[in-house]
């Protein structure tokens, strides 16, 4: 009878123990999962690191990957941003964009870029007065203006551009980071539209020159 209370209060002892290390596990759980930002501060974006380094600020891992998709035949992945989450530059509140990814090597997962779209946003030149602010005077800047008159733009059909389009690329340098920024700006006065596109790419990073040709921006951006 002894023998049949010790085991029931053995029993007892250890259902309530697993009870109390389920709770612990449970609340653990729970801190993780609150742990993740409604809000991306993309100007706390690190490159030339881990991909996973860079995520955890956010409270997000690969698995929070809003792209699907597999490179097969490339030497790199995308992680994907939701669009449903909310940015900022700085303490500028960005709104809406199109798409955040970072670009990271297969090899040791060395996220190299980001590259930002915004469209129809009334907030791209504030982005724009953001950058000036962080990383000072621009190293390039040039400003292409399209008219009916003088037309220099071709439109989605390959024949001259009629409508009145602004176009400005920039590009800086933020020296404490070792990352390049390249901007192109395009404002449609004719139907009030427009389109950011930023690139920023880890200088330091063994993926610089060849993302530089692979998006041509030795051909837009001139030294």
């Amino acid at each position: 009878m002894k023998k049949l209370l010790l085991l029931f209060t053995i029993a007892h002892f250890l259902t309530s123990c697993n009870g109390h290390e389920t709770k612990k596990m449970d609340n653990k759980i729970e801190k993780i999962a609150t742990a993740k930002k409604d809000t991306i501060k993309i100007n706390e974006i690190h490159l030339n690191s881990g991909l996973d380094k860079t995520l955890i600020p956010f409270g997000l891992n690969k698995d929070d990957n809003n792209n699907s998709a597999y490179n097969l035949n490339l030497d790199y992945e995308e992680f994907s941003f939701s669009p449903q989450q909310n940015f900022k530059f700085n303490d500028l509140n960005i709104g809406k964009i199109k798409s955040l990814i970072i670009y990271y090597l297969k090899e040791d997962n060395s996220a190299f870029t980001y590259e930002l779209e915004l469209e129809d946003n009334s907030n791209c030149e504030l982005l724009i007065g953001e950058f000036n602010k962080n990383f000072g005077k621009h190293l390039f800047y040039q400003k292409n203006e399209n008219t009916k008159e003088h037309p220099i733009f071709l439109d989605e059909n390959g024949e001259q551009e009629t409508r009145h389009i602004i176009e400005e690329l920039i590009k800086w340098d933020d020296s404490q980071h070792d990352i390049s920024y390249f901007v192109s700006y395009k404002k449609n006065l004719t139907t009030n539209e427009n389109k950011l596109t930023t690139i920023a790419i880890s200088n330091a990073h063994k993926k610089y020159a060849e993302w530089i040709d692979f998006r041509s921006l030795s051909m837009v951006f001139p030294k």
